[in-house]
């Protein structure tokens, strides 16, 4: 094999471990576990533009801490989150993947919903690490995913004042 496909490979395994820290279950509800993957300098990008204008409360970019702090606050209000894998693709010349999953979630309380998110990825030169993250998400899905976080006890004002907002 060669160090290609070797980098490949990495960055494959790297790209799959993130995405599976958006599945949450009665026995994995770490947060931190996400930072294992993120450089200590990462930036992460809520997209689109005009969905973080709606929820100003959202923040973009967020560090990891921001991020960390972000997924403990909605795991206390979730029940569950699933995710599924739709199609990746993996650049290992360029140090970049994206990915489009299904996350599908159940907040105490609420139905369950799905929505689609489409993923980019900036790596570091080993693969083993995510240097950048841009999430691209369903907005119209996310919208009815907020309210149902607002309605199980997600405290909104919380991420707004961790937002600067």
């Amino acid at each position: 094999m060669s160090s290609t496909d070797d980098l490949r490979s990495t960055i494959e395994s790297t790209l799959l471990a993130l995405l599976k820290t958006q599945a949450i279950s009665s026995s994995n509800r770490d947060a931190s576990r996400i930072a294992a993957l993120l450089t200590p300098d990462c930036k992460w990008f809520i997209k689109p533009e005009s969905f973080i204008s709606r929820y100003p409360f959202i923040k973009s970019p967020r560090t990891v801490a921001d991020e960390e702090e972000h997924l403990a606050r909605e795991i206390s209000v979730l029940d569950e989150s699933r995710v599924n894998i739709l199609d990746s693709v993996v650049d290992a010349a360029a140090r970049k993947a994206s990915a489009r999953t299904e996350l599908w979630t159940k907040y105490a309380g609420n139905e369950p919903s799905t929505m689609e998110i489409c993923w980019y990825f900036d790596f570091t030169d080993d693969g083993k690490k995510v240097s950048r993250v841009v999430e691209f998400i369903d907005t119209s899905a996310s919208s009815k995913v907020l309210e149902d976080m607002a309605k199980a006890g997600y405290k909104m004002d919380e991420e707004a004042g961790a937002a600067g907002k």
